[in-house]
């Protein structure tokens, strides 16, 4: 009887201590030390909190061109044929209270290459945010989009002629700040690496760009609402030593959504650059307006129009872009576009025809309105 009592008295007394036991291991992760709270500490049991949020987003498009472009065009369709536009790998988290990564990794055909890999800070005070790493440069609307953001195949001919067919993406550090109004109004300035071909892409160690964005966001109506937006960056060309580029930009957007079956969307940018070459300053502009027209629950057809040569020192061309898209799901959608392109100079007009299909795996981050 002696060894079952000592054995009931150890087994009272390990059963007693497992509680506290227990309790320190699955305690909340909001716990203090000397005062501060320390959100990113997670319990033994919740690990799974430093998961990022890991997405893949594919696009292939199957095109037919009246003549073959023959250059590289980046994520935009390049050859008659298939096209694997790309696979774009995101990943996703809050790193602690204080920032959060977002990293982008695009699979092509031909290599791998970061879309953007950032950090975005969360808590600074006075409405103020600091981003940094490699980004897409907040000029005007389109170039901050990837490719299942935008609403056709391709981008526009505007931002591929002033900007290159990967778009304006550079090294860079952006601060950015809201002000106190009754709208959304936020204004950004972005210290670039300078490595834009034709733009910034000076040969000496001080030739960096400089990127101002004013972006102002209201509500007209409960079903309408509306963006509007300045950019101007400047920064020194490889034409000789001190010679700079300067780009301006306005862009709007207004989306009308009355319910989930019908909505209309129309977005316009304008650009205007100014490049300094040995001997002369030259002057180009342009301008692209489409309209998306939500039609059914799962239908919705679009628009676009461009005109570069607004003023020009040479190079114009005007086209349209009809296109219908069927939107299965949030995960899947099916899309068919036509374009038409006039250069003056060129005697022949190049037609273009996409077919698109686009899917979507995992959790894939909410994008900017």
């Amino acid at each position: 009887m002696r060894h079952y009592s000592v054995f009931f008295l150890l087994c009272w007394f390990f059963l007693s201590s497992m509680p506290p036991l227990l309790a320190q291991e699955t305690r909340p992760a909001e716990e203090t030390r000397d005062k501060q709270i320390l959100l990113w500490k997670v319990p033994a049991t919740g690990r799974k909190a430093l998961i990022p949020d890991i997405s893949l987003i594919g696009s292939i498009a199957g095109a037919w061109f009246r003549d073959d472009p023959g250059t590289d065009l980046g994520e935009n369709p390049s050859r008659t044929g298939f096209n694997f536009q790309g696979v774009e790998l995101a990943i996703q988290s809050v790193i602690d209270p204080y920032v959060r990564g977002d990293v982008f990794i695009l699979f092509k055909e031909d290599g791998v290459e970061v879309e953007d890999a950032t950090v975005t800070t969360l808590s600074l005070p006075a409405n103020l945010q600091i981003r940094a790493g490699k980004m897409l440069a907040r000029f005007g609307r389109q170039n901050t989009q990837h490719l299942e953001q935008l609403d056709f195949v391709d981008q526009s001919r505007l931002n591929r002629y002033f900007f290159g067919p990967e778009g304006f993406s550079e090294l860079s550090f952006e601060l950015s700040g809201l002000f106190p109004t009754p709208w959304l109004s936020e204004l950004s300035f972005e210290f670039l690496q300078g490595e834009n071909e034709g733009n910034f892409d000076g040969s000496r160690k001080q030739d960096f760009a400089y990127l101002g964005h004013w972006k102002n966001g209201f509500d007209v109506t409960e079903n309408l609402a509306g963006q509007v937006g300045l950019s101007g960056v400047v920064g020194f060309n490889d034409t000789a030593p001190g010679n700079t580029t300067q780009i301006y930009g306005a862009d709007v957007y207004f989306r009308w959504k009355p319910n989930e079956r019908r909505g209309l969307k129309w977005q316009t940018e304008y650009f205007l650059r100014r490049l300094q070459d040995t001997a002369d300053t030259i002057v180009e502009g342009g301008l692209y307006s489409q309209l998306i027209w939500r039609f059914a629950r799962r239908w919705e057809t679009g628009l676009r129009a461009e005109r570069i040569g607004l003023p020009s020192e040479g190079f114009k061309e005007w086209s349209f872009a009809p296109q219908v898209t069927f939107v299965a799901s949030e995960f899947f959608r099916l899309r068919g576009q036509y374009n038409f392109i006039h250069t003056d100079g060129i005697a022949r007009e190049q037609h273009e025809a996409f077919l698109q299909m686009q899917f979507n795996m995992g959790p894939h981050g909410v994008h900017a309105f």
